[in-house]
């Protein structure tokens, strides 16, 4: 306590400035004898002069669609026949584990016609389709040529293309008991009909019970051919009618999925 200035008695305020600078002293002093700590990171920076890396244009296990401006298609540089290109697709794709097809397509292609590869991909049962990027030069220039259809006579099921609480091996699973039965639809049709090709995709739901749409479970759609490449009637409602039979295991309650077959067939 002190006295106030021309007034008589003491009062009660702490002078605080000695305190500060007292406070202010030693923290100064921490400062200058705190040592000042670097952390060191190691950092591996690439060579100035990195050895050349080998460059190989074959991806045996990426299926690529060259589109060129003369017309011709080809898959992995091999000029084929777009019934050719779907049946190697489907083929290939059944053992890939990733199911991405790219489109490298020469930059005067209509975009009409690089849509309808798209769907080419797509009905091989390509899970992604990508678009590679546009070059001047166009795509790389083909080094074979397929000739034929390449496929045996008879059908080829491709990998099936599923969403929900489905595996695409149960799906596969499902639908191979019913080949035979498919094939002789088709013999049917070939039989009156010589030459007759094409794809059909068929779309069909699955209940929790492993059901598919029928009469009685009316809210699930009964397999029916989304996409007809064919064009025979008798085919397609024989497909749809052997497809009624297929069994599914159960899917649990409450889970619901669906499938997509990609059937190819070939006069061979």
């Amino acid at each position: 306590m002190g006295a106030a200035v021309g007034q008589k008695g003491a009062f009660n305020d702490i002078n605080m400035t000695p305190l500060i600078d007292i406070v202010l002293v030693v923290l100064i002093i921490m400062m200058v004898n705190i040592p000042i700590q670097i952390e060191e990171m190691s950092l591996k920076l690439p060579s100035p002069n990195p050895p050349p890396q080998p460059v190989s244009e074959e991806h045996p296990d990426q299926l690529v669609i060259a589109m060129y401006e003369d017309g011709r298609v080809a898959l992995n540089r091999a000029v084929s026949s777009e019934q050719n290109m779907l049946y190697e697709m489907t083929r290939r794709l059944r053992s890939m584990g990733k199911k991405d097809v790219f489109i490298d397509a020469a930059s005067t292609i209509p975009y009409g016609k690089v849509v309808d590869m798209v769907d080419l991909a797509r009905n091989a049962g390509a899970a992604n389709v990508g678009l590679a990027k546009m070059k001047p030069e166009g795509p790389l220039p083909p080094t074979s040529v397929t000739e034929g259809s390449g496929m045996p006579r008879g059908i080829f099921i491709g990998s099936p293309l599923v969403r929900g609480e489905m595996t695409e091996k149960r799906a596969d699973d499902a639908i191979q008991p019913l080949k035979a039965a498919l094939t002789q639809c088709f013999l049917t049709s070939l039989s009156g009909h010589p030459g007759l090709t094409g794809s059909h995709t068929v779309y069909l739901e699955v209940g929790p019970n492993g059901e598919i749409g029928s009469e009685t479970v009316t809210y699930l759609k009964a397999p029916y051919v989304e996409k007809d490449e064919v064009g025979d009637a008798a085919l397609k409602d024989c497909v749809e009618q052997t497809m009624k039979a297929i069994k599914f295991p159960e899917l649990g309650e409450g889970n619901t999925a669906w499938v997509r077959y990609p059937l190819l067939y070939s006069p061979g």
